[in-house]
């Protein structure tokens, strides 16, 4: 059965949800005590989880009286989805054990109706699962920390400014992580209401100093970033070989930290608030590319994967970069800045790098990006003569082995000829052809001193023949 995903936008009226909580009274009423102290009758129940029920049905009641004019909005009519996020996140703060929490959603379900509720909880109360908790838990925290900064409860604006980055920014990585375009939806939605009130909260925290405030970028939904799926930037963060990616090394988050996100949220730029913090990452990001360039030199799909990089990020950022590096590249400032230690490193380890992607046109890469050529093409020889080495090794090592084996063989042969039957074989089916010859010579042989016998009749002296020798 499928999870049932909870109604995200549910906060709009926290403020005063969170005033009606504090009205919740310790002591109960009978009818309430006999409800929920039937609780210690189910399986592991604790008092715990009797007591979180006479809260609940308190802060229902609470609620039920605030929100009962029919002319209440649409927000505030989610008073009852705001209490079933109120229920969880209680279940997940006490100690209730995992089998309880299902005994005590459904024993709240099936009996509701006992505490004068009629059906307004009716498909209303119900677990919700872990991941879409998390969500909605983003949410809350947001909005609660807005609403402090917007009336100046909070005391440390810096704090609470830095706290707010850090949950938005998780927020909004879980546009491009999960297929859940409700919750960016109601992301958004947020993300107007800061908009629309940040002077008013800039005014109460310009008080410690801050001179701006953050700086929210839309949530991008789901559906807008899958045609990333198939940018070679995404098969290398996933480890997907293809025709594109092949002899390309898996980008990993531990090695290529900055790069690997930014792939990761398919070349959107990672949510950040200032500018120098801005500059860090970008530069962080470039470094890491150059690397992994420099690394892969001589692979003819990294022209690939640099184009990609190009059109969907750099390009995009251009006018940034180059305000980067004529900045770093003229300051004198002592120690420098972060970023422009990235720079510095890149200009003096990744030189040529560096100078080819401050020139480069889009239009080079319709022409056949003759700029990168050296990309491929220079280590090329680099990368045989180094093959050839590794070929080299092999070849040494194997050499001692096909010797020995050569040897061998030819021993087993000449063993096998002399005193094996194979031996005759091969005397007589190989060798036959070289006796017939010497044969054939013997008998020519013969017949040439047969007839050179009448020779010998005809001799008068039928004798020797003498030679004699006179030496000089």
């Amino acid at each position: 059965m499928a999870l049932k995903k909870p109604d995200y936008e549910i906060f709009g009226d926290l403020v005063k949800y969170e005033l009606k909580e504090s009205e919740i009274q310790e002591n109960s009423s009978e009818s309430v005590n006999f409800f929920c102290n039937a609780i210690l009758r189910l399986p592991g129940s604790t008092t715990d989880a009797v007591n979180l029920c006479k809260k609940f049905v308190h802060f229902f009641t609470i609620l039920n009286l605030a929100y009962s004019d029919p002319t209440t909005t649409v927000n505030s009519n989610k008073y009852r989805e705001y209490l079933n996020y109120w229920l969880n996140s209680q279940v997940r703060a006490r100690n209730i054990s995992a089998t309880m929490k299902s005994s005590f959603y459904r024993y709240l379900i099936n009996n509701y109706s006992k505490y004068g509720t009629g059906d307004k909880l009716k498909d209303k109360i119900y677990h919700i699962d872990d991941t879409y908790f998390f969500r909605i838990n983003l949410l809350y925290q947001l909005y609660k920390i807005y609403n402090e900064l917007n009336i100046g409860k909070n005391k440390n604006c810096s704090k609470s400014i830095d706290d707010f980055k850090t949950c938005y920014t998780v927020a909004w990585k879980k546009c491009f992580s999960d297929k859940d375009d409700n919750f960016c939806s109601a992301l958004d939605g947020f993300k107007k209401l800061y908009e629309s009130r940040k002077n008013s909260i800039l005014t109460v925290c310009s008080k410690e100093g801050l001179s701006s405030l953050p700086q929210l970028v839309q949530p991008q939904l789901f559906n807008d970033a899958d045609d990333g799926a198939e940018n070679i930037g995404n098969h290398l963060i996933m480890s997907k070989i293809n025709n594109a990616t092949v002899g390309l090394s898996k980008i990993k988050s531990l090695k290529y930290p900055k790069l690997y996100e930014l792939l990761s949220l398919r070349y959107n730029f990672l949510l950040v608030y200032y500018e120098d913090e801005k500059r860090c990452y970008m530069m962080k990001i470039l470094r890491e590319f150059f690397l992994y360039c420099n690394e892969h030199r001589g692979i003819s799909n990294l022209l690939s994967f640099y184009k990609e990089f190009f059109r969907e990020f750099y390009n995009k950022n251009k006018v940034e970069y180059n305000q980067i590096f004529n900045y770093c590249s003229s300051s004198t400032n002592t120690p420098p800045k972060e970023y422009c230690t990235d720079y510095l490193y890149c200009s003096k380890e990744f030189e040529k790098h560096l100078s080819t992607i401050k020139d480069i046109e889009e239009k080079h890469f319709d022409n056949g990006a003759e700029a990168l050529h050296w990309l491929i093409s220079d280590n090329a020889s680099d990368s045989i003569i180094l093959q050839l080495g590794k070929d080299n090794n092999i070849l040494s090592n194997i050499t001692p082995m096909l010797v020995g084996t050569a040897a061998g063989g030819l021993l087993i042969l000449f063993f096998l000829y002399k005193f094996s039957p194979f031996g005759s074989w091969f005397h007589s089916k190989i060798l036959k052809n070289d006796e017939t010859l010497y044969n054939f010579n013997e008998e020519s042989d013969q017949y040439l001193f047969e007839n050179n016998s009448e020779h010998e009749t005809n001799n008068p002296n039928n004798a020797k023949i003498h030679l004699s020798y006179n030496p000089a």
